[in-house]
């Protein structure tokens, strides 16, 4: 191999080393974009298993509850009670 191979071939390998800096550059961007993204669903389903579990509960006891005007009134406050408290619920 001649000097001249040599030093075209090192300058070669410097483009191809330069190229895979700039690619684990972007992914190790990607994953710290995933990795928020994944924290965000975490906080927004642990929101949603406490709203879950409020109207359970909610369910389980207007179902004890004989009268159907009770029943309304406290599904009602139940519905309200997760407006109150997470401000997302929007239905009726």
């Amino acid at each position: 191999m001649t000097i001249n191979e040599i030093i075209e071939e090192n300058e070669e390998l410097q483009i191809l080393y330069s190229k895979a800096l700039n690619t684990i550059a972007a992914l190790e961007r990607k994953v710290a974009r995933l990795q928020r993204e994944n924290e965000e669903l975490k906080r927004e389903n642990e929101k949603l298993r406490r709203q879950r579990n409020i109207l359970l509960r909610g369910m389980q006891i207007a179902l004890q509850i004989s009268s159907k005007e009770k029943q309304d009134l406290h599904l009602k406050m139940i519905i309200e009670r997760i407006r109150r408290e997470t401000g997302e619920f929007k239905g009726d």
